[in-house]
């Protein structure tokens, strides 16, 4: 009897346990999280950040290159996201809100730096560089990444964002307008424009002969119709 005892209350226990798994994992879904943060609970709100805090971290990070200064755009969001729970119908969008208010923040962030005079500290290879450094050359080719990245640093905010979204996050011309809020023909319009400035940039600073041809091939196969 003992026995037959003993396993009805193991069993009531590993019951008990699995029920217990299930609500943790259920409040731990981005709808259930959204939905107790809307009516004021920080805890699930914290639960939200944690949620998307590492691919709006690292989005950002790919933008600005620099970690403190990801960290503190990636932090604007989530504020502007508190502000905004309200306006968020489903979990299932909020993937592309934080995508969408990350690029903007960024794009806020460079607005602020153009008032400052700067200098780039840290070099990450560029892929638009990357993809013109010819493998053979690409060991003496630091000058050449250098001048590129100095070139996409000086567009304006709204010609380095289609640019960034475009070669480095690899978006779709549907998915960079769905970011930006703008028309596919905007965005090809705006993509055409930073790399006719990149092509100009180039040639003034006497990049090598084939960089520069490069992007006036882009620019001409870019080039907006109608």
């Amino acid at each position: 009897m003992a026995g037959v005892a003993g396993t009805l209350v193991g069993a009531q226990r590993e019951s008990l346990s699995a029920l217990t798994e299930a609500v943790v994992q259920r409040e731990e879904t981005p709808a259930w999280l959204l939905e107790a943060a809307r009516s004021g609970d920080g805890d699930a709100f914290a639960g939200l950040i944690r949620h998307y805090q590492a691919p709006v971290y690292n989005l950002v990070l790919r933008m600005v290159r620099r970690p403190a200064t990801a960290e503190d755009v990636a932090q604007d969001v989530f504020i502007r996201l508190w502000r905004h729970l309200g306006e968020i119908e489903a979990a299932a969008l909020l993937p592309g809100w934080l995508r969408r208010v990350a690029v903007n923040s960024v794009i806020d962030h460079w607005r602020k730096e153009e008032a400052r005079e700067r200098r780039m500290k840290i070099f990450r290879e560029h892929p638009v560089a990357r993809y013109a450094v010819r493998p053979s050359s690409r060991m003496e080719s630091q000058e050449v990444l250098d001048t590129v990245q100095a070139a996409i640093d000086a567009l304006s905010p709204k010609l380095r964002s289609v640019l960034l979204l475009r070669t480095q996050e690899e978006m779709t011309y549907e998915e960079v307008a769905d970011v930006l809020g703008m028309s596919v023909h905007a965005v090809r319009s705006r993509l055409f424009r930073a790399r006719q400035e990149l092509h100009k940039a180039l040639t003034h600073q006497k990049a090598p002969e084939y960089l520069a041809r490069m992007y006036q091939a882009s620019r001409e196969n870019l080039k907006p119709h109608g």
